[in-house]
């Protein structure tokens, strides 16, 4: 950072601090952020560079000129590459002069040390095509985001490799990975950093740190391994919540401290507290919220347009600056989305629309259109892009699907299964263990004759029971449902089939494991002998040539459901929403991309974004497959429709 500060305005910053520490009983400790960045950034006064984004005051400072940041997040991971430009410019042609995203972890090191950096995710190729559009970028490299993503973002397999592994903290396991995946990120994103010539202004260190805990070695270290590689080539800041007690517990030494609020809160009132800890330097809200994240059981969260556009005007008015949390939300794709922990476990649906300016299909909507009117008031106006409109979308009609093969049955074991080990006590191995990062898992056993109660403490997350291969009911965490009644045979077969709904991403739940964390006890007896364990990762579904079974039947377990369809003739594939009413609940894949988990009669999704750029244009032929859990419509249809279905009243179970 270079901060252009005299010496006499330096001892103005450290009066303020001290004069306003002194209003709270003397707790000086508290301006140390304001005081501490003040001091580091200024020890790089003589060091100017060609290119440079500073703060001088309560401005940001780019090349010498005042730059207000409005801007909006847009995660590249929750869309194909194909579509990044086409969201950039409809960002911009709103006003907007900047890209906020956070870079997930997981998304480039699925695997321990196996990284991608191509295709969808080629992070550096998102960053440049943001500089082609003329917007700068606000990076946000975690290690930890959030985001409604699986584990916050970490890899799955950081809870395998390390059975006492403590994220975000000083535990060296944690340090020593953040350290290599950190350093392989840079080596992307270095040349991309203002001071180097491309368009990352900003960098955050971690994320939201003080609504999870107030480490400050911990925080610390997180600046100080950014540093390494940001250098003077961009400015850090923090991002945390509105109240004291949260922007205080997660700031930190050398980083601008900013916070986040939504439409109802009073604008004055939020940044009062935070000047009175921050006397100087630019004033931001680094996550305003224009909607909200939903969960599968509720009903799709929705924020008013008024009050969007009112709360950004007196932001705009006050000269603060703004990043717009979601402007583009996308899509939770794959085994991507993750989970919350309130009073109950609850998932997070597959879309991530957030009820954003720009639609899950990158449709501006009417907030998108008054927040466009707004900004053009205030002079942020993108005046040689024009306004965009929706794009079409096809209606390609229904497709009939066929009953293909059973998970459970010999085929499917073999076909899609995994089989890892045999293991004997009530101790069972999880899925982090095992080394599988999503999809379903399968403990069998041995029962003796007799009815009683099967208990799970810790289902994580849905346990599906079949006993000699007929479905016997669930055990699940979202319902807090733990036990159930059965009855067997001797020698029956208990199999319990394992759903990974999504790992935690928030709070102190984060450490989430998959698999059965207890032991299965049945009359009140822990089942401690032999159990057979086996995977299914589900992961590169086309690529398997499946069995055709003869009547696979969903009471003996899931069933792959398969059908081919063709586009209409001379029609470019359009986007398009996969209508999944009627069906249970299950995963789609489309010429091998995973749509994500539909759960039409909980709710309230019902439609599966399907990008058309993933679709073949005719005559060849589409691939259709459905990996039903639960139930079946009696015609096996599922059908395409040109409009999103996100907010159907749910039924509850």
């Amino acid at each position: 950072m270079h901060l252009r500060l005299s010496m006499g305005f330096l001892a103005l910053c450290l009066s303020l601090a001290l004069c306003a520490a002194g209003t709270r009983g003397g707790d000086a400790a508290s301006f140390e952020p304001a005081v501490v960045q003040v001091d580091s950034t200024t020890r790089s006064y003589n060091k100017m560079a060609s290119r440079n984004i500073s703060i001088v005051g309560d401005n940001f400072m780019l090349d010498g000129q005042p730059l207000r940041i409005v801007s909006g997040s847009l995660h590249y991971f929750r869309l194909p590459a194909a579509y990044w430009r086409d969201r950039l410019r409809k960002l911009k042609a709103a006003g907007l002069n900047a890209v906020a995203t956070y870079v997930e972890w997981s998304y480039h090191e699925p695997e321990e040390r196996q990284y991608m950096f191509e295709g969808d995710r080629d992070v550096a190729a998102f960053v440049r095509a943001a500089a082609e559009e003329g917007l700068h970028v606000l990076l946000r490299p975690g290690p930890y985001i959030c985001a409604e993503r699986d584990l916050g973002g970490f890899p799955y397999w950081l809870l395998g490799k390390y059975p006492n592994i403590q994220l975000r903290t000083t535990d060296n396991d944690f340090i020593k990975e953040t350290e290599i995946w950190l350093a392989k990120l840079f080596e992307q994103l270095t040349p991309l950093l203002y001071g180097n010539g491309g368009p990352i202004i900003l960098v955050q260190v971690e994320n939201e740190y003080g609504s999870y805990g107030s480490d400050m070695p911990y925080k610390e270290k997180s600046r100080d391994i950014l540093k390494q590689h940001v250098g003077d080539n961009a400015l850090l800041y923090t991002t945390d919540g509105l109240y004291p007690s949260m922007f205080l517990a997660g700031q930190v030494p050398g980083a601008l401290t900013t916070i986040d609020f939504g439409s109802t809160t009073d604008v004055t009132q939020a940044f009062k507290a935070l000047r009175q800890y921050m006397p100087v330097g630019p004033l931001m809200n680094s996550e305003y919220y224009p909607g909200w994240l939903t969960h599968w059981g509720e009903s799709f969260q929705q924020v008013g347009t008024d009050a969007v556009v009112s709360t950004l005007r007196d932001m705009l008015r006050q000269h603060i600056n703004v990043n717009f949390y979601m402007f583009f939300g996308g899509s939770n794709f794959e085994f991507y989305a993750g989970a919350n922990y309130g009073s109950t476990y609850t998932p997070d649906i597959t879309s991530y629309d957030y009820d954003a300016p720009l639609s899950e299909a990158g449709d501006p909507t009417p907030k998108y259109y008054a927040i466009r009117n707004a900004m053009k008031k205030f002079n942020f106006e993108a005046k040689d892009i024009p306004e965009p409109t929706p794009s079409s979308k096809g209606a390609y009609g229904s497709v009939t699907v066929s009953p293909r093969i059973g998970l459970l049955s010999s085929e499917g074991r073999s076909t899609l299964g995994k089989k890892y080990q045999d293991v004997t006590g009530s101790t069972l191995p999880n899925f982090e263990k095992l080394r599988q990062r999503g999809g379903l898992m399968l403990y069998e056993t041995k029962l003796n004759k007799g009815e009683g109660v099967l208990e799970i403490k810790k289902p994580r997350d849905w346990i599906y029971v079949y006993v000699d291969g007929e479905l016997k009911g669930a055990i699940n965490r979202m319902y807090k449902k733990l036990n159930l009644t059965i009855q067997s045979k001797t020698d029956s077969v208990l199999s319990l089939l394992v759903e990974n709904q999504g790992r935690i991403n928030y709070g102190h739940h984060l450490h989430d494991r998959k698999g059965i964390l207890s032991p299965v006890t049945y009359d009140g007896k822990a089942l401690d002998g032999t159990w057979s364990v086996s995977g299914y990762p589900l992961e590169a579904l086309d690529h398997y040539d499946t069995v055709l079974q003869s009547s696979p039947d969903l009471a003996n377990g899931p069933v792959l459901f398969e059908g081919e369809f063709t586009l209409p003739k001379g029609q470019n594939p359009l986007d398009t929403f996969l209508d999944t009413t009627g069906w249970g609940r299950g995963y789609v894949w489309i010429n091998g991309h995973n749509l994500g988990r539909y759960w039409p009669g909980l709710g309230p999704q019902v439609t599966l974004y399907v990008p058309g750029v993933w679709l073949r244009a005719a005559p060849a032929a589409n691939r259709l497959q459905i990996l039903e859990l639960e139930a079946a419509p009696a015609k096996y249809v599922m059908e395409f429709i040109d409009y999103p279905i996100l907010n159907r009243t749910t039924s509850g179970r």
